[in-house]
């Protein structure tokens, strides 16, 4: 039998038995079940009581909204859950008897990572039968909510990975915290301003080069879009706009900055997806030499 990690299935008794749980569960859904008959109602009802056709592209429209909604949760909640899994462990004092135990300091991160981010994945998956409402008209398949489920997970990953990598690196909650949700920023917020401060900067030049306007040349960044691949939002756009359209937008949203490799923007969300967790898999490692006791410096050690 599969035996599970023993921090793991520690945090998950005392997690899954609360009476909260149910209620976080019994809330979310409802709220995703209320928005999605509503926007049913006002897609099939309203619309052909009062315009007198119904449109049909609504409800992929509805199916992105959702995804969308459940995308953010995961990237704005896993955070706030990572960034003190070590950290409150030893800000409790309890880090150094976890450490005495027979488990290694890997089996004890991924145990942690694995208890932040399980209720977010419930959520998700539990929310499928809300999205499966699409069925009932199309043009949404069995693939893309699998590609939907695999998004949340390896975004859960990646964002976890990096909240217990400052968890094991700061000694208080509050500044893995600060540091999680400031990283998590720049990914979003901060690769695209850099793509966009260079494209502005190598569009002034070529406009000087072509000062009396006789040719117009416009900016390209090159492989400077390529840090997008590890934008988890870029990620989610490009998957759900090529599920819902033709990826024509996400050919223009990149050719507002220069040029991508045909090959690249055709698979830019497997690439991402293994990108992102390779780059998961390098935190977790680095949080394990942090937290290993029998490093020559220890951080954990020092006083707070």
């Amino acid at each position: 039998m599969l035996k599970l990690n023993p921090v793991y299935q520690r945090e998950l008794k005392t997690g899954v038995r609360s009476f909260r749980t149910a209620l976080i569960i019994l809330g979310y859904n409802g709220l995703l079940a209320l928005f999605g008959l509503f926007a049913f109602y006002v897609t099939f009802e309203y619309e052909h009581r009062f315009g007198g056709s119904v449109d049909y592209a609504s409800i992929l429209r509805i199916y992105a909204i959702i995804a969308a909604t459940e995308f953010c949760l995961v990237l704005f909640s896993v955070p706030a859950l990572t960034a003190g899994a070590i950290a409150g462990e030893r800000e409790k004092q309890t880090l150094e008897i976890l450490l005495t135990t027979k488990l290694s300091p890997i089996q004890i991160i991924m145990g942690k990572l694995a208890s932040s981010i399980s209720m977010m994945i419930l959520l998700a998956f539990s929310s499928l039968p809300v999205l499966a409402l699409v069925f009932s008209v199309g043009g949404v398949t069995l693939k893309d909510f699998a590609e939907f489920m695999l998004l949340i997970i390896v975004t859960a990953i990646y964002i976890g990975s990096i909240g217990i990598f400052f968890s094991a690196l700061f000694k208080k909650t509050t500044s893995a915290t600060v540091a999680t949700y400031g990283t998590l920023l720049i990914l979003v917020i901060g690769t695209i301003g850099v793509a966009w401060v260079i494209n502005v900067i190598i569009q002034m030049k070529l406009d000087n080069i072509n000062i009396e306007g006789t040719i117009y040349q416009v900016a390209d960044i090159g492989n400077w879009l390529l840090l997008w691949l590890i934008n988890p939002a870029v990620t989610c756009f490009a998957m759900i706009e090529r599920q819902i359209g033709t990826g024509k937008e996400l050919n223009d949203f990149l050719g507002n900055f220069g040029s991508v490799s045909l090959y690249i923007r055709n698979n830019w969300f497997l690439i991402s997806t293994v990108l992102q967790l390779g780059i998961s898999i390098l935190l977790l490692n680095f949080s394990s030499r942090l937290l290993n006791p029998l490093r020559k410096r220890c951080y954990w050690r020092k006083d707070a």
